[in-house]
Order: C-alpha cells, then structure tokens, then sequence
C-alpha cells in the first residue's frame, strides 16, 4: 500500500486593506521588559578566558599512549615539582588533556570565582570523578586573568564490561562551579566621555526606535537611536553625575520590543514555534490521505475479469477548510487545528501557506 499525502491550496480573496499597515510601529500588547534583559553597555563586556590543563584521578578513563602530549605535559610538571622522570612514558590512563574555558565577567575583582568548563583534548572516555590541576586561564592578549582548579563536575554517565556498556549523555564535558579565581582585573573604561552607548542585543530599527523614545521620556533628552541596535545617551558631565545611578537608571527603563514574524520549525521533532506578527490571508486549503493499492489478483470467470481492476484507489473523506484573515496569533493557532493535521503535515502546510503568499511570516529551519 502506497500513501500519498495531497496538499491542495489556493488563495481565494484579495489582499486586506493596506490600512493595517500603519499599526504595525504599535505593539500589540503591553508586554515591557528592562533595557537591562535586551541590550548591554557597550564599554562594560565581558571576555572570554581559554587555557590549558591536566585532569588528575580518573579511573582508567583517561588519554592514552597515542596522546603524545599528555605525556609530554605531565612530565613538564612533574620536572617542574622536583620530580625528575626522564624520557620514560607512563603507562596509566589516569590523566587527560583538557581546554579550560571561561566567561570573564565586567568589573569583576581580584579573588572573585566564577564557574569554568573543561573539556576533553584527546582521546579520554570519561572525566568523571576528576580533579584538575591548576591551569592559567589567558584572553586574546595571552595574559593570564584566571587560575582554574577544582573537582570536574560531569553529567554523563560511561560504563562498560567485557559483555556490555552504557553511555548517557556527555561525559567528557564538565564544570567546576566557582573553579575559576580571578587573579587579574581587567578595568571598565568609557572611552567616549560624553556618552554612554547601549547595543541591542537583536538588531532592529523599531526595538531601537522605541528604546530610543524610552529613555528620553525616562529623563534621558538627547538620547538618540545611531542604527538598528546602538542607541547613544550624552551625558552632561561624567565627573559631576553619579555613573552608576545614572547606568542603573538605564538599564530599569521598561521598553516594549517589536514582536516576532518568525516561524521557527524543527522537522526532526515537528517543533513549531509562530511568532505574534505572523498573519495569514484568506485562503482555501484541502489536507487528506489517498491510499493506493495495487491487486495482482485476477477475476474468477470471464465476466468478472472484464470489470474487475487491479487497481483500487481510496481517498478518506476530507473537508476544504476557509482560512480566515487573523489579527491575532490565536485566531491563527485556531485556523490551524481546525484542520486536525499533525505537527509534521502542518510543516507542509505552513510551508505551501509560504509559497502561495497567503501566510506573512519568516520561516526558519533548524
């Protein structure tokens, strides 16, 4: 038996009036959030932190020989403590290479901690149950800022016998809650000191436009919106303002950002997710089965070969849904269920909504 899935659609109205248009710089609804939680100083960024190290105390999950510099680097170290080792290579798969990586916050201060990731170099099974050693963490300057160390914390699992083994999730990946202590600051500058400058997180003209009219009715005048994600708020007088009255004032701005025209679909799951701005024009769409079966079966007798067909089609009943025009995304969701499609068939749909023009919507598949 062959299923053949048939999408039939046509749009049967006219566009709607171009009047609507002129809402679209008017949100919705009343839904705000702080400046803080969608856009950032530009002068107070954080800095990412990448170094090398070794994990000590694993149970014969480790690099192997192949891994030449595991070797290498552990008999550095032990040269380093006194303990001279030669030339020999060890023979224990308690140790692995790893990359320490870590996210240096702003104004963060000498002695403060801060979690950091480790992560396998080479050819190690498991992280579990190990210690890394101390490892200089360096930015782009290759200066060291952090010094990482601590007990590898790793939510995989890797078992295995001479019969069988299990393995959920990643275990040669872990953290280190507090590992990290900052051991050098990296100072917070404003390098235009007239100014202060936001960058949006989304670049978007009408997000920036509004940020830009909230901040001037927050007491902010000569707050301007330079592009689609960088506002600058001049400043009077750094030296006679209290700066962080003034940057805490800022970021507890309410702002109403510009919904979403987005359909974010992920055909491995059949994960839909409709933004608010997506709309849908009149139109007409028909969504059903038709089996096809093919008999290589014959007629018993001569008069009922001539009638018979090895060939049956059925075609289960289906209905042709108006899809309405919606101004809102629960008329849209409503729409969609009135067809009583699957989550994947509503992928076809949605994308042959796309193609005929009657669906007003970005879609995007990850």
């Amino acid at each position: 038996m062959k299923i053949i899935n048939q999408i039939f659609l046509m749009t049967l109205l006219s566009l709607t009036s171009m009047d609507s248009l002129n809402a679209q710089l008017v949100p919705l609804g009343s839904q705000s959030v702080r400046l803080k939680d969608m856009a950032n100083i530009v002068e107070a960024r954080s800095n990412q932190l990448i170094g090398y190290g070794l994990v000590v105390g694993l149970r014969n999950t480790g690099d192997s020989q192949n891994t030449g510099f595991t070797d290498a680097s552990l008999a550095n170290l032990l040269n380093k403590l006194g303990v001279p080792v030669g030339g020999k290579n060890f023979g224990s798969r308690n140790v692995a290479s790893v990359m320490v990586s870590a996210s240096l916050p702003p104004f963060a201060k000498r002695g403060q901690a801060l979690p950091v990731i480790v992560s396998a170099l080479g050819d190690s099974l498991s992280l579990v149950g190990g210690q890394l050693l101390p490892a200089q963490l360096m930015g782009p300057d290759l200066k060291p800022y952090v010094i990482a160390q601590g007990s590898v914390i790793v939510g995989g699992i890797s078992e295995s016998s001479a019969q069988s083994s299990y393995q959920k999730n990643q275990t040669t990946v872990g953290r280190i809650p507090g590992g990290g202590v900052v051991e050098v600051e990296v100072p917070v500058t404003f390098e235009d000191q007239h100014n202060i400058t936001i960058v949006l997180n989304d670049t978007n003209f009408i997000t920036a436009f509004r940020a830009s009219k909230a901040i001037v009715e927050a007491g902010f005048p000569g707050a301007k919106a330079i592009d689609a994600n960088t506002i600058k708020i001049p400043l009077a007088d750094l030296e006679s303002a209290d700066l962080v009255e003034t940057i805490a004032k800022l970021q507890d701005v309410q702002i109403v950002p510009d919904a979403s025209s987005k359909i974010i679909i992920n055909p491995r799951t059949g994960t839909i997710v409709i933004g608010e701005m997506v709309r849908l024009f009149p139109a007409a769409l028909t969504h059903g089965n038709i089996s096809v079966r093919i008999s290589n079966e014959a007629g018993g007798n001569a008069a009922t070969a001539e009638s018979a067909t090895p060939l049956t089609v059925e075609e289960t009943p289906s209905k042709l849904v108006l899809l309405n025009p919606s101004a809102t995304l629960t008329g849209l969701v409503n729409a969609l269920n009135e067809i009583g499609a699957t989550p994947k068939d509503l992928i076809s749909i949605l994308q042959a909504l796309k193609e005929s023009g009657a669906l007003i919507g970005q879609l995007e598949l990850i």
